[in-house]
């Protein structure tokens, strides 16, 4: 069993873009701050920024600073015996592997190396 277990969470992710489209989403997006404070950009961004400014007849959103929030779950982790950090995703079949080669389920029990497990053939046991 792993020690230490952190349990998965859900997190947000919150981003701003400096918005210049058509309303259906065609058009320029501009990384930001929330205030609407550009961050660096190449000179390309940089050109069509300069002419989205030039042309607001072509856009029903002009400048506008649009948040976006992105929902994610970071996975559960845990110390393996060799000290180890394991993260604890579906890398295969529902298991793990710890860079040392012991191998736990998605709740942190150690397992047998796949080698080693059986393909369940009997279908009548489903049922």
């Amino acid at each position: 069993m792993l020690k230490n277990i952190i349990p998965s969470e859900w997190k947000t992710d919150v981003s701003y873009e400096l918005v210049f489209d058509d309303g259906h989403n065609n058009g320029y997006g501009f990384p930001c701050d929330k205030s609407g404070n550009l961050f660096d950009m190449q000179d390309c961004a940089r050109e069509n920024l300069e002419w989205a400014k030039a042309h607001p007849e072509k856009f029903k959103r002009f400048g506008e600073v649009v948040t976006y929030k992105n929902r994610y779950r970071e996975p559960a982790r845990g110390t393996c015996s060799c000290g180890r950090e394991v993260v604890l995703e579906d890398m295969y079949y529902g298991a793990c592997e710890c860079e040392c080669g012991r191998w736990y389920n998605l709740y942190g029990q150690e397992l047998l190396a796949p080698e080693f497990w059986e393909e369940d053939t009997d279908d009548d046991e489903w049922f």
